[in-house]
């Protein structure tokens, strides 16, 4: 350790060797963190957790339960779901609600045709 007479050098040298410590700290964190590991698709999951999953509020996957045949069983009180079997719900919704929005689309291009045609 250097001895000086100024105390702000002694704050700077300070801050430098604080600085230093923080850094290898960092990289040892970054080293230490791992990849989450895939969940289990046999895992079952609860309704709170699968609306966490498909960041919708727990009231819709509830009504996706009851409306659009999301596989669950109701245990008790409360719902409960395989993992694989949401998620291959929800390509399959995914990819309904493409094809519904290219039927959207052309029936509105239909309806705009028409419209311009009796448009007076």
């Amino acid at each position: 350790m250097m001895q000086t007479s100024n105390p702000f050098e002694l704050i700077l040298d300070k801050l430098e060797r604080l600085q230093t410590t923080v850094e290898i700290i960092s990289i040892n964190a970054a080293l230490k963190k791992k990849q989450p590991a895939p969940p289990d698709p046999n895992r079952i999951i609860d309704l709170p957790e699968a609306a966490k999953i498909l960041c919708k509020p727990v009231g819709t996957v509830r009504g996706y339960i009851h409306s659009r045949s999301l596989p669950a069983k109701l245990v008790g009180k409360s719902y409960l779901i395989k993992y694989s079997e949401l998620m291959q719900w929800f390509e399959t919704f995914q990819s309904n609600a493409c094809t519904d929005a290219n039927e959207a689309d052309s029936a509105t291009v239909k309806m705009l045709a028409l419209h311009n045609r009796y448009k007076k």
